[in-house]
């Protein structure tokens, strides 16, 4: 019966100090509950989504001396971990301070499930203890299976892996650890809930959803407990959260803002970014502009004094906060130049997507960082948060529109005479809401984390001296 430690690390792209920290205590981990074998998702050293950094000589040769490190911090259990190499993306067996590379690079196509990679763990007497084959129905039977999908999380992602993890360890008869990374990566959310079945098709256990965790699964004594996953809304509304709080905290700021009154979504990012970081000092920005009721004041104070956030108040001179566009341009500016003094994280929650239907005042590159609540509409937000957005009838006509056309295939033509927007305007809409299918299904999260304008992906400024 093989003891099988089971880690899902969370990463940063290119920080491997802190990475190799990450992964060495999680393994200890699994060594304190008696684990034989412990298996690590594949990038776990060099965080996944690395963009143009891995074309770095810097990067690799930074990469290789972290794996001999980590190697180094590995005792007579097996770790598994997939790292790259000059080859593309290889299994390494880490055990006594040394590593074993494996023959066969990490299969995308070839012997895989689907569309993830299956390999199989066979025990033999060698120095590593352990050797790693892509798996085919063909092949010797090992150990157990390890599936290492690389996908980020979107909606209904991890009921169908689950699904298609059941049926492949009914059809072989083994045992099957899934493995994947936790957190957020740049514009990805990675969502962890590593899991694994026994050979009879009993479920073993599963890790937590979006956090970095570790168990120590026997892949013949299930445990005798309900395990389900949360209902797709608690995982969007754990995915928000979660999100929200890694970008705050890989900028690593300590202090954060944000305009109450920039669109509807901000009082939700407020409660979403006071929620996921209780302790973070958050101020909330009001600014007096022309054309703002006092009402919406009142209630961006009110929200304020709910949350616990200290709220400014914004008084601009009459010359500067002119009507149009201008004034409001430089009111942003102005906040912004505030937020730099101050070292405070200026969050935004405008969009700068086709699908939410809000009319910013701004253009996205003047927003500074860039915090949306990617491709959900409006009403979606609503309904997971109520209380907290309540779009305006406009934008929730408008809302409604794009979800038939884009869910439905409705024609816009009947749609014009309905509406007051003109038909070629519906056109466009038609046209946005067709791509903006497009995004909900290839792009893996619904909620996308970017940083700046112009700024690298990776939320982690990688330095080196090539």
């Amino acid at each position: 019966m093989l003891k099988t430690g089971l880690i899902q690390p969370e990463t940063i792209p290119g920080h491997f100090p802190r990475n190799l920290r990450t992964i060495v205590e999680l393994y200890r981990s699994c060594l304190d509950s008696g684990a034989e074998l412990v298996l690590c998702p594949p990038l776990a050293l060099s965080g996944m989504h690395t963009g143009k950094l891995a074309l770095r000589d810097g990067f690799r040769s930074q990469h290789r001396a972290a794996l001999a490190y980590l190697a180094k911090e590995i005792a007579d259990v097996p770790l598994v971990l997939g790292a790259a190499d000059e080859e593309g993306l290889r299994f390494h067996l880490l055990r006594n301070g040394r590593s074993f590379p494996q023959e066969a690079v990490i299969p995308h196509s070839a012997s895989c499930t689907g569309s993830v990679p299956v390999s199989g763990i066979f025990r033999n007497t060698g120095e590593a203890g352990f050797s790693i084959l892509p798996w085919a129905p063909s092949s010797p039977v090992p150990c157990l299976l390890l599936r290492t999908p690389s996908g980020a999380w979107r909606a209904g992602l991890l009921e169908q892996e689950e699904e298609e993890e059941r049926r492949l360890t009914q059809a072989t008869g083994l045992p099957v650890f899934t493995s994947r990374l936790a957190g957020g990566e740049g514009p990805f959310l990675l969502p962890g809930a590593s899991s694994a079945w026994s050979g009879n098709g009993s479920f073993l256990g599963r890790l937590r959803l979006f956090e970095r965790d570790s168990a120590v699964i026997s892949a013949e004594a299930p445990v005798h407990q309900a395990f389900s996953l949360p209902a797709p809304e608690e995982q969007l509304r754990h995915a928000l959260r979660k999100g929200t709080a890694d970008f705050i905290q890989k900028t690593g700021h300590v202090s954060a803002c944000l305009n109450l009154l920039e669109s509807p979504s901000s009082p939700l990012l407020a409660h979403l970014s006071k929620e996921a970081l209780p302790s973070l000092k958050i101020t909330g920005l009001i600014p007096r502009l022309p054309g703002v009721p006092e009402r919406d004041l009142a209630r961006a104070r009110a929200l304020a004094d709910k949350l616990g956030i200290h709220a400014r108040e914004w008084t601009f001179p009459s010359p500067t906060a002119g009507e149009g566009p201008e004034g409001h341009f430089t009111a942003m500016w102005s906040m912004r130049q505030w937020a730099q003094g101050e070292g405070a994280l200026l969050l935004s929650a405008l969009n700068g997507t086709d699908v939410m239907t809000d009319s910013p005042l701004l253009p996205g590159a003047l927003a500074a960082d860039f915090m949306p609540l990617g491709d959900l509409y409006e009403t979606e937000l609503a309904d997971l948060f109520p209380g907290l957005l309540t779009p305006a009838p406009e934008a929730a006509m408008r809302d409604g529109l794009l979800i038939r056309l884009h869910r439905n295939h409705e024609s816009a033509t009947p749609l014009a005479d309905r509406l007051p927007e003109r038909e070629q305007e519906i056109r466009r809409l038609q046209r946005r809401a067709r791509a903006s299918e497009w995004i909900r299904r290839k792009l893996p999260p619904r909620l996308l984390l970017r940083s700046a304008p112009d700024e690298p992906e990776t939320p982690y400024v990688h330095r080196l001296m090539d």
